[in-house]
């Protein structure tokens, strides 16, 4: 299943407006889908559901088990959310991106230049335990599993999409010239942009220590 961008606004208004069974209902009727803003949502609400609330029927390895779904379709938002003093302070132009694609860097980047970020930090803990989860993905060299690969693989897909993104970009300079000679690219996000943004963010990151520290734990 596809989630378009209005289904993905629907669910950014059933979380800031406080709709906790709205948003379950919707989640779940989109099992297979990998937008941001579905599944961390999820993740989100199954924290609050165990950790604020403590409703029947919730549990901790409920909620890991959404955040960890949550960084399979998308590892950067999950860097973002749970070192966001770091990437608030390295991210610049965040309010520019609109409807992102799916899984990648520019989405997290929206997801976590939206209101939803102020739903993670207005929840006791959650950040907090964004980052835990984190970081026990990164640091148990036992553990094989696709949100773990994801953690470690984000440099080698980030290369890809900044690729990917080259490549189509010279085909479209090449095929799609107006009659000024200007391609019609201009309302597009610039991806390298971004991309560079997320990097320097991370190089931070190793260069504190952040990392580390984790496996240090372990």
């Amino acid at each position: 299943v596809v989630v378009t961008p209005a289904r993905s606004r629907l669910m950014r208004m059933y979380v800031e407006s406080n709709r906790p069974g709205s948003a379950r209902r919707l989640w779940e009727r989109l099992p297979h889908d990998r937008s941001a803003w579905v599944r961390y949502s999820a993740a989100l609400l199954e924290y609050v559901s165990w950790s604020v609330l403590e409703e029947e029927g919730s549990s901790e390895g409920t909620a890991v088990g959404a955040m960890r779904k949550a960084i399979e379709c998308n590892p950067y938002c999950a860097y973002h959310l749970a070192f966001h003093d770091t990437f608030r302070e390295a991210m610049e132009y965040g309010d520019e991106v609109e409807d992102a694609e799916a899984g990648t860097a520019e989405e997290a980047v929206e997801y976590c230049h939206s209101e939803q970020m102020g739903a993670w930090l207005g929840t006791e803990g959650a950040v907090e335990w964004c980052r835990g989860v984190v970081l026990a993905l990164l640091s148990d060299e036992d553990l094989d599993v696709p949100a773990k690969v994801r953690l470690e693989s984000w440099e080698e897909d980030l290369k890809k999409a900044e690729d990917d993104y080259v490549a189509s970009r010279q085909l479209r300079e090449t095929e799609e010239e107006d009659e000024d000679g200007q391609s019609d690219d201009e309302d597009e996000p610039d991806v390298l942009m971004y991309t560079g943004m997320f990097r320097t963010a991370m190089d931070m990151l190793q260069e504190a220590g952040a990392f580390v520290e984790a496996n240090d734990e372990n």
